[in-house]
């Protein structure tokens, strides 16, 4: 790291003690859902601000705040903003900047606080503008001023090709200058209700060095900080959960206010199964729900999307639409923002006429004609406009999920809401929270723990705690002594494992094939050789539960696994009574409880089958309101619930007569 570096580094990790996150709360309250866009001008899409049209950009703010938005992401084309080019001069036949000038026809830098910055100040007027028709409308802005990158293309000012933006001293110094003159400008503007560095920062450039990130995010966060101190800063995007990657979650919730996921179904094993499917339904919020527990700090869907085109109809992606908002909401989400407001078909600009980008993922057809999915989305808006509450309250979590694998953490997640469970999370590389039930689920070697963490962990176990272990080749300290177990023999044949046991009846396939003896643990569940596959043993006062396979891990890299009834694993390790049970394993009720001592019970359909049934209540407890979005697809009456495929809906309980809270 360089000297330049290293003081900004200092300096700036001095100024974040300083400066407390400000306006969170006010921007994204817990408890509601706010609905938007990623936007870029129906009719010009990056080079908006170059091609500006205020009509048009109007139209398109009537279009989507009709349809129930209310925040828009925005973006500064950075080449546009700040095109500055640099000159050398020639000296003993080296290159060397002599020179820093605006736009290739190579104009002087005014005298102005403007020219210093090296920024094009008809951009700064039209941006300004924009801010003003957006609080006309009543929107709330998330400004990314160093957009370098957008749609897998680079936006960097001319001078700075060639050279790697984050540790490069000269764009580090026109960065910090371009960054403190932006946000100066328009720190008086009331519809920016927080400010982000760019559009996915940590792809921008190389990353040479492992603390480059931490750097590099500090000297600009702090830039922001010192120019508008009153506003959020939210962070980059991701879920990288282990501190070994260098754009990991734990730092970047460190150095911002907010964190933010930008989830996307086509990479990844998302479409293994139907849109319509669990899998699918949970794909944002488990993520979601994965990084605001690990970092501590509100976390919302600021990038969503499909590809329409491969995975689902128009019809389809409208149920998805109203499922995933039903989930988002209920694990406090805060906000869901669409990539991205309008198609960009047509454009003959680089990106959109390159091979690799998807040009229809608008929520809008490019003339403003919306999509099912879009009515969808309005419905769910006049839905909390409509609530007799401000906040839906946060739903108790029952188990704390250990994690350092994000397709682990996420089928994790939909195991336990399927055995009734709200799961909570933290990173392996964290301090063991308290809990009085702990998953470490397909826990890889030794799982990413330390030994620090590993005798923590113990610890709890043997003061009460119970622990669950699924095993791929774990190798942790005096593993035999906590689960009661030890290797007989391993290969890499590979076996159908088949779950059977009292409550236990499913199968599934590991390519490793594990045997065990029992030395003090007792078996649950066997294969049908009759070999243990599922036990538990007393580890001091605590339970230890052991699966003898990574059924996290390969159920998510296996289509349809999920519907089958593994889940009931989960129950057995950690039973919690429920106040309404569907008695349908993909419809699942989450409870949230008022401090009137009112439960709000939501209900989500997390299937393409229809379910009609009668929930049974625990005793004493009726239901007094059903609230939904879509009254064709959820009806509650006298007992019997109806919910059409990805629908929802929110029972409000309470209890009758005299019966004791």
């Amino acid at each position: 790291m360089n000297r330049i570096s290293s003081l900004v580094f200092l300096v700036g990790m001095c100024w974040i003690d300083m400066c407390p996150a400000d306006g969170v709360e006010e921007f994204l309250p817990s408890g509601r859902l706010a609905l938007g866009a990623n936007y870029w001008a129906s009719h010009a899409a990056t080079q908006m601000w170059s091609k500006w049209n205020e009509t048009e950009v109007e139209k398109d703010l009537v279009a989507m705040k009709e349809a129930g938005m209310t925040v828009l992401r925005v973006f500064a084309n950075w080449a546009e903003f700040q095109p500055i080019v640099e000159i050398h001069t020639a000296e003993g036949g080296e290159d060397k900047p002599r020179d820093t000038r605006m736009f290739l026809s190579e104009e002087r830098r005014a005298d102005t606080e403007a020219g210093f910055a090296g920024v094009d100040e008809r951009m700064m007027e039209r941006f300004a503008r924009f801010c003003d028709l957006a609080e006309r409308h009543g929107f709330k802005l998330i400004v990314c001023p160093l957009t370098g990158q957008m749609t897998v293309r680079l936006f960097f000012p001319p001078s700075f090709e060639g050279k790697n933006v984050y540790t490069d001293p000269y764009c580090q110094k026109w960065s910090v200058r371009y960054l403190r003159y932006f946000v100066g400008r328009l720190r008086t503007k009331k519809s920016i209700a927080a400010w982000e560095i760019g559009n996915e920062s940590g792809i921008i450039c190389r990353t040479e060095h492992h603390d480059m990130p931490e750097v590099w995010v500090t000297l600009m966060h702090n830039v922001i900080r010192l120019a508008d101190p009153s506003r959020p800063i939210i962070g980059p995007d991701g879920l990288a959960i282990v501190e070994e990657k260098p754009w990991n979650a734990m730092m970047l919730g460190r150095l911002s206010d907010m964190l933010t996921m930008h989830s996307y179904g086509m990479w990844g094993n998302v479409y293994l199964d139907d849109m319509r499917s669990i899998r699918s339904m949970y794909f944002v919020s488990s993520q979601t729900t994965a990084l605001a527990d690990i970092c501590g700090k509100p976390t919302f869907i600021e990038e969503h999307g499909a590809r329409r085109q491969e995975q689902a109809s128009q019809e389809h992606l409208a149920d998805y639409m109203r499922g995933m908002l039903w989930n988002a909401w209920d694990a406090d989400c805060r906000g869901m923002l669409w990539w991205c407001a309008f198609d960009q078909t047509g454009q003959e600009i680089a990106p959109y006429d390159w091979k690799e980008p998807c040009v229809e993922l608008g929520i809008f057809r490019r003339n403003r004609e919306p999509y099912p999915a879009l009515i969808a989305l309005k419905k769910f808006a006049a839905f909390q406009r409509a609530l007799p509450f401000a906040a839906l309250p946060k739903a108790r979590t029952d188990a704390l999920f250990i994690v350092s694998d994000p397709d682990v953490a996420k089928s994790s997640y939909i195991l336990a809401k399927q055995a009734g469970l709200c799961p909570a999370f933290q990173s392996t590389d964290q301090p063991i929270r308290e809990a009085d039930c702990y998953f470490l689920p397909s826990a890889t070697g030794r799982a990413h723990l330390s030994l620090r963490n590993w005798r923590k962990l113990k610890e709890r176990v043997k003061e009460g705690a119970t622990l669950y272990l699924s095993l791929n080749d774990t190798y942790l300290d005096k593993l035999e002594d906590v689960t009661g177990v030890e290797i007989d023999y391993r290969d890499a044949v590979g076996e159908t494992v088949c779950c059977r046991g009292k409550e236990l009846d499913f199968a599934f396939y590991s390519p490793v094939r594990r045997k065990f003896r029992v030395r003090t643990a007792e078996t649950l569940a066997k294969n049908s050789d009759g070999s243990g596959v599922f036990y538990v043993n007393h580890y001091g006062k605590g339970l230890v539960y052991t699966l003898i396979a990574p059924l996290e891990a390969i159920f998510y890299r296996t289509p349809g696994k999920y519907a089958t009834d593994a889940c009931r694993i989960y129950g057995i390790v950690k039973p919690v009574p429920r106040l309404v049970n569907t008695g349908a394993r993909d419809v699942i009720a989450t409870e949230h409880r008022f401090p009137d001592g009112r439960c709000g019970v939501v209900v989500v359909n997390e299937s393409a089958t229809p379910y009609d049934g009668r929930p049974v209540l625990s005793e004493g407890w009726r239901v007094t309101a059903a609230l939904t979005d879509d009254a064709e697809q959820a009806t509650w009456s006298n007992g019997r619930l109806r919910l059409g495929p990805t629908s929802g809906i929110l029972l409000m309980t309470e209890l009758a007569g005299d019966v004791e809270r």
